[in-house]
């Protein structure tokens, strides 16, 4: 995270094609995690967390909150994910009425 932090300054300016007086020096955006927000440190595939994450945020952060969300919980998140997708894109591939 922090590698991407320091250089998305960089970046912006790159794509914006902005003047430069619009800054005053290229100095890296800053970042902090939220305290007490579960962070996944046992793997590199962060894709169920981060959709997770999400979600609840979409819905105002309903009972179980971000907070306490745990590796159990994750894990069981990891398990979930194939099952409805395959529940709502394969399944009804196979099942689907035919077209008359």
């Amino acid at each position: 995270m922090l590698c991407l932090v320091s250089t998305l300054l960089y970046l912006v300016q790159k794509v914006t094609m902005c003047e430069i007086t619009q800054f005053s020096g290229l100095k890296p955006f800053v970042w902090r995690r939220i305290p007490y927000l579960y962070q996944d440190t046992h793997s590199s595939d962060y894709g169920p967390v981060n959709i997770k994450f999400l979600e609840m945020h979409a819905h105002g952060d309903p009972a179980p909150h971000m907070s306490s969300l745990t590796d159990k919980t994750v894990n069981d998140l990891r398990k979930q994910y194939p099952m409805d997708i395959y529940k709502t894109i394969v399944m009804p591939s196979y099942y689907a009425s035919p077209k008359l």
